[in-house]
């Protein structure tokens, strides 16, 4: 008899931690407010390849990095690719999501069309890119918007410097062509 009880209340907690880990899976997160930046000053245009981007993404995202936050890499291939692994059990499990970059009317970078995989297993993006807002340290200029299916990389509120306001141009991965244009407002 002791046993039926103790096995009732185990299915009971195992039924209890499914459904709590059901219900905030399936919580979709508000879509992000991206503001136009319409700026006036002299402007340059700015030309970079895959490798040198690539370069300087990493060392911005290893240097603003929470500590017990989510860690990934970002690698611009034949599309854009983002890196992690997540401990399950005490063992690291990859998670890859691969989108393809495009340039919006406002020059901020829309990453599109994703697809995700967490070990062999594809995952539902919806899901992901909302645990993704939830849990890793990204800078406020990356917006998720996990209903549509996309980030935005709002390139205007990139802070360089005081007075600079960059804007995307170009980012066409298969043909190395990345363009940014930089402002000078005062």
């Amino acid at each position: 008899m002791k046993w039926k009880v103790l096995f009732f209340s185990l299915l009971g907690i195992n039924s209890l931690v499914m459904a709590l880990l059901l219900f905030y899976m399936f919580q979709s997160s508000p879509s992000p407010y991206i503001s136009n930046v319409n700026v006036e000053g002299p402007t340059f245009t700015v030309q970079t390849s895959k490798q040198h981007l690539n370069a300087l993404v990493n060392d911005y995202i290893q240097k603003h990095e929470k500590k017990g936050g989510l860690s990934y890499n970002v690698q611009l291939a034949d599309r854009l690719y983002i890196t992690s692994a997540i401990p399950i059990f005490g063992k690291p499990v990859d998670l890859t999501m691969a989108f393809d970059p495009r340039v919006d009317e406002n020059g901020h970078v829309v990453l599109a069309h994703p697809t995700m995989t967490f070990g062999q297993l594809r995952l539902p993006v919806p899901y992901v890119l909302t645990y993704i807002n939830k849990h890793a340290s990204l800078p406020n200029w990356v917006k998720i918007d996990a209903k549509r299916e996309r980030i935005y990389i709002v390139v205007s509120n990139i802070r360089i410097k005081e007075g600079l306001v960059l804007k995307a141009k170009t980012f066409d991965l298969n043909k190395n062509d990345i363009t940014f244009t930089v402002t000078i407002t005062k």
